[in-house]
């Protein structure tokens, strides 16, 4: 218990003080809270906001930390434990931001993170779509364990490309997203978006493409499946990235809850409920259901 207690609080540390504030989480894009404030803002155009879709006001800040049952990245099966804690913080100047992400293995005896993710991007908005450029730095120094397996999905063949024949200890990626939105938003009824996303790792070979269809329902008053509810189809196309093939992997089925406290003047904080199916297209690959919960903050 008294270790439990002790990883949770070196989370919620560690995202407070990090030097380089979240990491894209593309399933939450834009940002739950800001997509709140989005429909909010844009109730009869979505051209009429003057701060931008985004709300890029002159500085926002945000941190959380929860709980996630397994750990998907990428469509690869990284990690096997029943204690995987995770935090992130950011802060955003005008659109610029600057965010970590961490995971933690709350089973092991070290407090390192098995993974921390720095990322530095640019969003801004053209016409109704928002659009994300960025660089991210994924550290995977802290894991132990053995990455690359073909347990994790990634296929029969040993990773020959890789130094050693080892998952890289770090990768180098630009990211570049774009979210449209096919109508003006509705407060009392359900919207849809698409979402775009694209990789390209700039340490080595490797690009990754991801396309998503989003249903979502910003409710205005509270109901027991929360204020916010979203239902996310995602499918995923690679180019030998941290693999030598070029295929449709696989798809991603997501579900999220979000209860906002700060929509009803209360705190500035909002409790998110996830659920994930990946269904791979190929037997290599680890298909796998997993779940989980945060508790957000933004200022």
């Amino acid at each position: 218990m008294h270790k439990w207690v002790s990883l949770t609080l070196l989370a919620l540390v560690a995202v407070l003080f990090c030097d380089g504030l979240r990491a894209e989480d593309t399933l939450q894009f834009p940002r739950i809270r800001q997509m709140q404030d989005l429909v909010q803002r844009a109730t009869d155009s979505r051209y009429k906001d003057q701060k931008g879709l985004l709300g890029q006001d002159a500085f926002t800040a945000g941190f959380s930390a929860g709980y996630i049952s397994d750990y998907y990245w990428r469509g690869f099966r990284l990690y096997d434990s029943d204690l995987l804690v995770r935090g992130d913080a950011y802060v955003n100047v005008y659109g610029f931001e600057g965010s970590a992400w961490a995971m933690w293995d709350a089973g092991r005896d070290s407090y390192r993170p098995l993974e921390a993710d720095y990322t530095l991007r640019y969003k801004f908005e053209i016409e109704g779509a928002l659009i994300s450029v960025g660089y991210t730095y994924h550290d995977f120094s802290g894991s132990d364990g053995d990455l690359g397996a073909r347990s994790q999905g990634f296929g029969r063949k040993q990773l020959e490309q890789f130094p050693d024949n080892k998952f890289p200890n770090s990768i180098h990626e630009l990211h570049i997203m774009l979210t449209y939105f096919t109508s003006v938003l509705q407060s009392e009824g359900a919207n849809l978006r698409y979402t775009l996303n694209y990789w390209q790792r700039l340490d080595d070979e490797g690009s990754r493409w991801e396309s998503s269809v989003s249903l979502f329902v910003d409710s205005p008053t509270f109901t027991i499946f929360g204020d916010y509810f979203e239902i996310t189809t995602t499918t995923i196309y690679q180019h030998r990235y941290l693999t030598n093939r070029s295929e449709f992997q696989g798809q991603i089925s997501s579900a999220r809850l979000v209860y906002n406290l700060d929509k009803y003047n209360l705190f500035p904080m909002f409790i998110q409920l996830e659920a994930h199916y990946y269904v791979a297209f190929d037997d290599d690959y680890v298909d796998g259901f997993y779940f989980g919960g945060s508790v957000n903050f933004r200022f």
